[in-house]
């Protein structure tokens, strides 16, 4: 393994190497994800993809994401004018789903099973208010 690392930084540099390792974990994240259905708080999907937008800025350099974006561009205003109520709809859905995602980074993630057990143990600490006491 080690020969292995040695001859990636001699044909590439260590910048490289580094990037490559966030790659891998990032796929081991979505294949965990997939494979055995772990969860992932909407902050830590944000996360991942800031990590996933670097290295796509790495490789392809500002230049390239400027003439990219233009692109986009042109084609957005020819799609918009040819069908403003779908643009319209688009625009709207990807608004509330950034707002689902900065809410969603707002309010931490906590499963069920950790929800049922802190509210039974604050039952239990006051008394056991509205319904059933102890822990």
């Amino acid at each position: 393994m080690a020969v292995l690392i040695a001859a990636q930084i001699g044909r590439t540099n260590a910048v490289v190497l580094t990037l490559s390792g966030v790659l891998k974990d990032i796929l081991l994240v979505f294949a965990s994800m997939i494979i055995f259905r772990d969860p992932v708080a909407p902050l830590q999907f944000f996360g991942y993809s800031i990590a996933l937008g670097g290295l796509v800025y790495y490789k392809l350099g500002g230049e390239k994401l400027k003439e990219y974006f233009g692109g986009f561009g042109k084609q957005w205003s020819v799609y918009s004018s040819r069908h403003p109520a779908m643009s319209k709809f688009v625009i709207f859905g990807m608004a509330l789903f950034f707002i689902l995602v900065v809410m969603g980074g707002l309010f931490p993630y906590v499963p069920a099973e950790y929800q049922q057990s802190a509210v039974s143990k604050v039952q239990g600490a006051f008394g056991g208010f509205g319904g059933s006491a102890g822990p």
